[in-house]
């Protein structure tokens, strides 16, 4: 019966799923040195790390908030993974979950063309924080 309900939990933790590449802007598909790339750390199921999918971001424009994209339901639909973004400045929104654990830390990001950046979460004290990484594409 145990090997069952693990069969059972593994099955629904992975027909969630990470939805795959989104392209967030508009028109035809531009190269990988003319767009960010933002990936979240998606481990193993059952690992003791926290894993990270993307809630959404706001892009930050010169007069304020510009365009914003939310993205499905916690729990209960998909979120990606790894998006494509034109270069700017963006607030970033995670989830962060582990079991039953889980945090949706924000964070301010300035992304170049060219760049791929690596979203990891990391919660100390019950507080949730973004760590970032980049390398080129």
């Amino acid at each position: 019966m145990k090997n069952v309900m693990t069969m059972i939990a593994t099955s629904m933790l992975c027909s969630c799923g990470f939805m795959t590449p989104a392209k967030q802007y508009a028109g035809d598909t531009l190269s990988a040195d003319e767009i960010a790339v933002i990936q979240s750390v998606v481990g193993t199921p059952f690992a003791d790390a926290y894993h990270a999918t993307i809630i959404g971001y706001t892009k930050i424009e010169a007069n304020g908030a510009g365009e914003q994209k939310a993205f499905g339901w916690p729990g209960f639909t998909d979120y990606p993974s790894e998006i494509h973004v034109l270069p700017g400045e963006y607030d970033i929104q995670v989830y962060c979950f582990k079991g039953f654990s889980s945090h949706r830390p924000k964070k301010t990001l300035v992304l170049q063309a060219g760049q791929t950046y690596l979203l990891k979460c990391d919660v100390r004290s019950d507080q949730a924080f973004i760590g970032v990484s980049s390398r080129a594409n």
